[in-house]
């Protein structure tokens, strides 16, 4: 079975996940590849996809453990015929937990065959200089792995006729999925507090990039030091992205859950794919 074509569909607000599934599909070296991002709000209200007799990468990062709501709510409207699913979720070094497991789910709902699945480390969203969690991750060993998978999967499904032929594998992760309970608390005391990363206004230059990267369309367009608490996902890409550094988490009790992840996850996790 030759691979011919590669879609890749990921959701990548602060350019991590979409890292590694570049490193991937390297690996893959096929001869044509289809990148569908789906981090912007207007890409995930386009018609459904669906896709037949091709291998497609889905790929996340996980927040709390989980594929983030909005990426699979999308992911879930996805559909698929004779085709072969290769499932990758990027991680902030502490844990990863039922996130490829709910991938897995969503594929197989759609009629995808899973073909492999992968788990990568990159720089935790929260990260900061003065508090680093996998500063600079994916590093250049991580995008050496994420090419080593990508050929392990070509190898795997280069031995088939057909994706039909594909076999189950084990993946870790359990039914009912772990509850994101601090991402639960957060959404709770949204009703009281806005815990939202904020705008220093004596620093922004109004440039808008914050208000462009923010998937949920959470920044005002117009104005942004206006930010929805009901539509952020607390991803931090507006903070990435700020050429200014205008954009912080000030809430103090945030502040020490980055304190808290800082201190619990310098030990080096590396990547771990099932095929």
């Amino acid at each position: 079975m030759n691979i011919q074509t590669v879609s890749c569909v990921y959701f990548s607000p602060t350019g991590t996940t979409k890292a590694i599934v570049d490193g991937i599909v390297q690996g893959i070296d096929a001869e044509r590849v289809e990148k569908i991002d789906i981090t912007r709000q207007s890409n995930r209200e386009k018609q459904p996809l669906k896709f037949e007799s091709e291998t497609v990468i889905l790929a996340t990062p996980v927040y709390y453990g989980r594929v983030p709501q909005v990426a699979a709510s999308y992911l879930s409207t996805l559909r698929a015929e004779q085709t072969a699913a290769v499932l990758v979720v990027v991680y902030g070094n502490r844990a990863y937990e039922d996130a490829l497991k709910e991938l897995y789910d969503i594929a197989v709902a759609g009629k995808f065959i899973p073909a492999a699945g992968g788990v990568f480390v990159a720089e935790h969203s929260y990260s900061t200089a003065i508090r680093p969690i996998a500063h600079g991750r994916p590093d250049d060993m991580d995008i050496k792995k994420a090419q080593e998978f990508g050929a392990e999967v070509r190898k795997k499904i280069e031995s088939l006729t057909s994706p039909a032929h594909l076999t189950s594998f084990e993946i870790p992760g359990q039914v009912p999925y772990i509850e994101p309970e601090n991402l639960n608390m957060i959404k709770t005391a949204r009703s009281a507090v806005a815990l939202t990363p904020e705008t220093d206004t004596s620093k922004c230059t109004r440039c808008g990039q914050c208000a462009e990267a923010c998937p949920t369309g959470a920044i005002s367009p117009d104005d942004a030091t206006l930010t929805d608490r009901w539509k952020c996902l607390i991803c931090f890409a507006c903070v990435k992205i700020c050429p200014e550094a205008a954009r912080q988490m000030n809430d103090p009790h945030f502040q020490e859950a980055i304190q808290m992840l800082h201190q619990n996850c310098q030990e080096r996790k590396e990547p771990e794919w099932y095929l």
